[in-house]
């Protein structure tokens, strides 16, 4: 009697179990299809209009290239609109107000601050989880010193400069070719031996092309960011004027380098000489490959550019162009998406291979830097791409004051008195530190 009691009791338990299972099963899919009915299905985004904000250097057939078509390619529920014109003002003033805008130079962020338009990107690369540790970390710093520590703008590219060379120029005298890795004293030693006239044509070696280039190399500034008072006759500040008004003297003492006559044409023509008159043997500046190599007849070379001795692998500044998000805008998480779309590996080297070089520091994608165009020209494969990436570019000074941009005229005339009136180098420093104290102190005084 025991053992079929205990059975019915297992036969029992067994049957509810079974049923409980069954009604699981049975319930299951209708819970699901509940379920579905109350959660929201997966929609497209709804279409959004960005404005992106581009004036410089590219028209509207490009901007429709390089950035609207990829964009909208990309983001089918995104229409980009753009705005060409950098009338930050105008811009306020109609209410026509950018979701993205584009700086082509880090020192023209603090437009964007001082129109109250600069978001700072930190929250956006932390909530879409952007690497900044795929950017180079000089262009990253040069451009967190225009913005007081703060990142307002993303580096789009990498600037990048030469030392070019007229090969023609070195065979007409004998000399060998420029290498990587020169410093600013061996340029000059160089350019020594292939300056003087030769058939009746005067040549010259070395064209010092915007020399502030040399300054801006040594993160040098005029200006104390903590003071706002000149650095020019300050302790460790002033032995660096020094040692780039001496650079600069070194190549006017070459007898017939830069003729006083000619010296506006050889301190700021942008390198139309080295093409137009082909008299000039090596020009320092941002590469000109598309320009130069345009005219086939041209026999140039490029090196890395030229170094100070305690700066080794040291170029200028990169100059970088950047993207940013403004504070007013209705969109900021898709405009920061495209941002980061024109970051990806996979358009960055697309432009790399047209000739914009990426300010990502993996080395594989500037690898096809120029590609586009030495298919194009074929005559061009022979140059020495490898140099424009081969050294890193300054990171310029840790801080820039405000007043920074009252010093262009104050150097240009340095260079002009050291150049054109021979004057000693403490003169010129002294006057113009003087000069610049007053052009502070009147600025200082409009506050």
């Amino acid at each position: 009697m025991k053992i079929l009691k205990w059975s019915t009791i297992s036969l029992l338990m067994f049957m509810s179990l079974l049923l409980a299972a069954c009604s699981s099963t049975t319930d299951g899919p209708k819970e699901n299809e509940e379920q579905q009915k109350t959660e929201p299905e997966n929609t497209e985004p709804e279409p959004i209009t960005l404005k992106f904000l581009h004036a410089h250097g590219i028209d509207d057939e490009g901007f429709k290239k390089q950035y609207k078509d990829p964009i909208e390619d990309k983001f089918p529920y995104i229409t980009i609109e753009r705005i060409d014109t950098g009338d930050l003002d105008e811009l306020i003033a109609k209410k026509e107000l950018p979701d993205i805008y584009f700086v082509e130079n880090p020192i023209n962020i603090k437009n964007y601050v001082e129109s109250e338009l600069a978001l700072d990107l930190s929250d956006l690369i932390e909530k879409h989880g952007f690497d900044l540790n795929r950017i180079q970390p000089n262009i990253l710093t040069e451009h967190r010193t225009f913005s007081d520590g703060n990142l307002y703008t993303i580096p789009l590219s990498l600037g990048l400069t030469a030392l070019h060379y007229n090969k023609d120029i070195f065979d007409i005298f004998g000399v060998e070719y420029p290498t990587d890795n020169m410093t600013w004293d061996e340029s000059i030693s160089l350019a020594a031996k292939v300056t003087g006239e030769k058939g009746g044509v005067q040549y010259h070696g070395l064209q010092p092309a915007f020399p502030s280039i040399l300054y801006d190399q040594r993160g040098l500034v005029f200006v104390d960011p903590d003071t706002d008072e000149s650095t020019i006759m300050k302790d460790g500040y002033r032995e660096e004027f020094v040692k780039v008004l001496q650079t600069i003297e070194q190549m006017a003492s070459i007898p017939g380098n830069i003729p006083q006559e000619e010296s506006d044409a050889f301190l700021y023509e942008w390198g139309n000489q080295f093409i137009s008159e082909r008299n000039v043997a090596m020009l320092p500046l941002w590469q000109l490959i598309d320009w130069y190599s345009s005219e086939e007849s041209l026999n140039f070379g490029i090196v890395t550019y030229p170094e100070w001795e305690d700066l080794p692998g040291i170029a200028r500044s990169s100059k970088a162009f950047s993207l940013g998000v403004t504070k007013t805008s209705e969109h900021p998480d898709e405009a920061f998406k495209v941002i980061a779309y024109l970051l990806s590996d996979e358009k960055q080297i697309e432009w790399s291979k047209a000739g914009q070089a990426s300010a990502l520091k993996d080395p594989a994608i500037n690898e096809h830097l120029f590609e586009e165009l030495i298919k194009e020209r074929p005559h061009a494969s022979d140059l020495n791409i490898e140099a424009l990436t081969k050294q890193a570019p300054s990171p310029g000074s840790e801080r820039y004051s405000e007043y920074e941009d009252l010093a262009g005229g104050i150097y240009e005339t340095m260079v002009r008195e050291l150049i054109e009136e021979k004057k000693d180098i403490n003169t010129i420093l002294r006057e113009a530190d003087e000069a610049l104290t007053i052009l502070l102190e009147d600025e200082k005084g409009k506050k």
